[in-house]
C-alpha cells in the first residue's frame, strides 16, 4: 500500500514584508495554524506572488520560516485583499487558481458594499436587512443626498478598516461630518509586533453646496456609498456592533459571535481604530433587554447563515467570511459589510479558546472540501 498523502493547505498573502515578520500581522496567525495542521494531518504553507510560478513556498518548521520546493496545494486561501510585491503575478496566479477550482476565497468584489447592497435588495428575506444605500460619485451628488438624508454614513465602496468613513449629520442648517484619523501609520502594524490603533476624532461642518464640494474634494473619495445611518445601541457613550465568523458555504457553521465596542463617542468599531472584542450574548441583551435576547439572536444566525449560502451559490465554495451586523434598540437587524479575508485578532483578545476553535475550523473546512472533490490535486513531493 502507498503511503497516505497529506492534505496540502495553502495561504496566499502580500509579501514578503519585513525578515522577521514576513506575512506582516498575519504571521502569527500562520504560524499558530501550521503548528495546529501538523495536528491535523494538513501541512500549511505560504504563498507570496511569484512562488507559484517557482514551484516555491514558506514553511513554518522548528520555530522558524524556511523556503520550501516540491510542495503543491489541495486547497488555496486567499489572506489579503491587496496586494503591494508584485500585484500583475499575484492577479494571475489567483485567477488560475480560482480556474482550478483550488481557491476557497470568496473574490474581493463580494466584499463591496455597493454590489453587496444591490445584489441582497434583491433577496426577499436578506433586502430588509440592509440600510438604504446610495452611490456617490462627486460632491453634488453627496450635497443633493443629503438634502432629503439628515443622518448618513460615507464610506468607501471597498474596505478601509474603519478609516475613510464619515458620519453626516444634519444639525440646522448645517452638516457636520466626524470621522477618525489613524495616528500611526497603518503599514506599521505590518512590521510591528506593537499594535498602535490610536485615532482622533474630526469634526467638520459645512452649510452650502460649495463647502460640500470642497469637503468631497479634501477627503480625496472618488466613488463612495452614502448609507443611512443605523443608530448603534451604546455602552457608556461607546457604540457597538457584532461580528459573526461563518465557516463552509456549503454547510454554514457559525464558528464565533464577537461583540465589538467602538471609543467613546467613536465613528466605528473597527478594531484598527481603536475597537475593542466584547461578549456577544451579553452586549444583544444590553440592546434589546434579556427576554428578546435569544430570539434576536437566532434571527442574526439565520440572517448570515442564510448570506453564506446565498455567497457560496453566488461565488462558489469558500472556506469563511466575516459578516458585520448591527442590532438597534428596537431589534431591527442589519447586514453592514462582508469580510472575504476576516482577521483572527478580535478572537484572540476575547478568548483564546475560541480562537483555536477558528483555526481548527479552518482545518477541518480543508479536510472536508478535498474529500467532497474525491481527489487530491496536491501533493508533497
Amino acid at each position: 500500500m502507498g503511503v497516505k498523502k497529506r492534505v496540502v493547505l495553502a495561504l496566499y498573502v502580500d509579501g514578503p514584508i519585513a525578515k522577521d515578520r514576513l506575512f506582516g500581522e498575519q504571521t502569527k496567525m500562520f504560524e499558530e495554524l501550521t503548528t495546529y495542521g501538523d495536528d491535523y494531518g494538513v501541512t500549511v504553507i505560504v504563498l507570496t506572488p511569484g512562488d507559484l510560478a517557482l514551484g516555491r513556498s514558506f514553511r513554518y518548521q522548528s520555530g522558524s520560516w524556511a523556503r520550501v520546493s516540491g510542495v503543491f496545494p489541495d486547497i488555496v486561501l486567499r489572506r489579503s485583499g491587496v496586494f503591494t510585491h508584485k500585484p500583475a503575478s499575484a492577479l494571475r496566479e489567483l485567477t488560475e487558481l480560482r480556474k482550478l477550482g483550488l481557491l476557497h476565497t470568496l473574490p474581493r468584489q463580494s466584499g463591496n458594499k455597493w454590489s453587496l447592497y444591490r445584489w441582497l435588495s434583491r433577496d426577499p428575506f436578506l433586502r430588509c436587512h440592509v440600510p438604504r444605500t446610495s452611490l456617490c460619485t462627486s460632491g453634488k451628488q453627496l450635497y443633493a443626498a443629503l438634502q432629503s438624508r439628515p443622518d448618513v454614513y460615507l464610506k468607501p465602496p471597498g474596505g478601509s478598516r474603519g478609516v475613510s468613513i464619515y458620519h453626516l449629520e444634519r444639525r440646522g442648517r448645517d452638516v457636520v461630518a466626524t470621522w477618525e484619523r489613524r495616528l500611526v501609520a497603518r503599514t506599521l502594524d505590518q512590521v510591528s509586533t506593537d499594535f498602535r490603533p490610536e485615532t482622533e476624532t474630526v469634526t467638520r461642518s459645512f452649510r452650502n453646496e460649495a463647502a460640500c464640494l470642497a469637503f468631497w474634494q479634501e477627503i480625496g473619495l472618488h466613488r463612495a456609498i452614502v448609507q443611512d445611518a443605523v443608530k448603534l445601541p451604546r455602552k457608556d457613550g461607546s457604540p457597538f456592533d457584532f461580528r459573526w465568523l461563518v465557516c463552509d458555504s456549503e454547510d454554514p457553521v457559525i464558528v464565533a459571535r464577537v461583540g465589538r465596542m467602538g471609543r467613546r463617542d467613536a465613528v466605528t468599531t473597527n478594531i484598527h481604530t481603536g475597537g475593542q472584542a466584547v461578549s456577544a450574548k451579553e452586549f444583544i441583551e444590553l440592546a434589546v433587554g434579556a427576554k428578546r435576547s435569544d430570539a434576536i439572536l437566532r434571527t442574526m444566525d439565520e440572517v448570515t447563515e442564510r448570506l453564506a449560502q446565498r455567497l457560496g451559490a453566488r461565488h462558489g465554495a469558500f472556506a469563511e467570511v466575516g459578516i458585520d451586523l448591527a442590532v438597534t434598540e428596537q431589534g431591527d437587524i442589519y447586514v453592514f459589510e462582508v469580510n472575504p479575508t476576516p482577521g483572527r485578532r478580535m478572537l484572540r483578545l476575547l478568548d483564546a479558546d475560541l480562537h483555536r476553535l477558528s483555526l481548527a475550523s479552518l482545518l477541518e473546512y480543508v479536510i472536508t472540501a478535498v474529500r467532497r472533490r474525491g481527489q487530491s490535486a496536491g501533493r508533497e513531493s
